[in-house]
């Protein structure tokens, strides 16, 4: 008797096993902020978006997300889960998506369609399908008298930092400054400058934000701002 039991466990075991691997997991892109519209040439992105399964069924392991154009697929610099590596129907997670948009890979000059495809494990197993997939149309520019191949240097330059009302940027005195952008948490572009070092921002609310100086060496100056009153 205990022999059969023995083999009926063993068999409801591998059948749940079966079913296990013969399950396709659907993500769902419930909401996808931050991309831009246009980008220039060697411009870092940083996106984010919330992703959930639309089947019963609960995924632990790597999630990342990969970027399609020119018919391509190219994973992402970066992705950080804000919630770990879980995702369920219940639980959606939220993915901060770091890319740099260039022509070092298939994008070109002009209108481009970028696909966004959340992933979990290697992307193919386990088996998977994206309900959703988003595309947009982002126009690549390149910046007068920047390099294709922008060099990026992240250090702080903004003074003062917390700022009010206005801020200037320090950068070396043999670096003309061609023009800034400051974009909000989601990535958004909210305010444009052109060969300026100072800025005002006191109609800007309280928050953090991030700003990019390109100068006319082809450098990419990157800090992070905080405003605060």
């Amino acid at each position: 008797m205990k022999a059969i039991l023995r083999s009926l466990v063993v068999g409801v075991l591998a059948l749940i096993c079966v079913n296990a691997k013969a399950q396709t997991y659907e993500l769902q892109i419930d909401s996808l902020v931050g991309i831009p519209d246009t980008v220039y040439d060697g411009q870092e992105v940083t996106f984010y978006m919330i992703v959930s399964l639309n089947t019963p069924i609960f995924y632990q392991g790597d999630i990342f997300v990969e970027l399609e154009y020119g018919g391509i697929l190219y994973p992402v610099d970066t992705t950080i889960v804000a919630a770990g590596p879980f995702l369920s129907p219940n639980n959606p997670n939220t993915l901060q998506v770091t890319h740099r948009f260039s022509t070092d890979d298939d994008l070109s000059i002009g209108d481009n369609v970028v696909v966004v495809w959340p992933r979990i494990g290697d992307g193919v197993s386990p088996p998977q399908t994206v309900v959703n997939p988003r595309t947009f149309n982002v126009t690549l520019v390149e910046p007068n008298s920047v390099p294709e191949r922008a060099e990026r240097i992240v250090q702080s330059f903004i003074n003062p930092n917390p700022a009010t009302s206005e801020i200037k940027y320090r950068i070396g005195a043999e670096e003309q400054i061609l023009q800034s952008v400051i974009y909000d948490l989601s990535g958004k572009q909210i305010r444009f400058g052109k060969g300026v070092s100072r800025i005002n921002i006191s109609d800007l609310p309280t928050g953090i934000y991030f700003i990019d100086v390109i100068t006319e060496d082809g450098n990419v100056y990157s800090d992070k701002l905080i405003i605060t009153r």
